[in-house]
């Protein structure tokens, strides 16, 4: 870690296409209370198997829904251009989530391929280790995240 930041190898194929496996990308290692969580950022969570890289799309206090393959926050569709064509929201099972005062609904961009709050629910923000900041591995791809 140097100066409160961290590597971190993707693995797996969750956020393609906005990362790859075997990307690396430096991560904020800040202290709970001093991290900036946005809808859109992507975030390192911590769960029983290990780390995760998934994106923000629902915040605190917020009404999660999927119904008929629209993301919706409390009634409103989210719009996701970091998608890139790939869909919201695979299938059209209805569902909803209510987050409470500290809770994030984590998704990976991979949507078909991503284990993410839709399966084990609602993120607390004691289990969110990072924000990522930048891809800096491979060159060709380096970037602000």
């Amino acid at each position: 870690m140097i100066a409160g930041c961290a590597l971190f190898r993707v693995r797996g194929d969750s956020m393609q296409p906005t990362l790859r496996p075997s990307d690396y990308m430096l991560v904020s290692a800040t202290k709970s209370g001093n991290r900036i969580l946005e809808r859109g950022g992507i975030v390192l969570t911590t769960r029983t198997g290990g780390t995760d890289v998934k994106r923000i799309v629902g915040l605190p206090n917020e009404r999660i829904t999927f119904s008929e393959g629209l993301l919706l926050i409390d009634g409103t569709r989210l719009v996701e251009p970091y998608l890139r064509g790939f869909p919201a929201v695979i299938g059209l099972d209805f569902a909803e989530y209510e987050l409470g005062r500290d809770d994030y609904f984590v998704m990976g961009d991979n949507r078909a391929h991503s284990t993410d709050s839709r399966h084990y629910g609602p993120v607390n923000r004691k289990r969110i280790e990072g924000r990522a900041l930048c891809r800096i591995w491979p060159p060709r791809r380096w970037g602000r995240l």
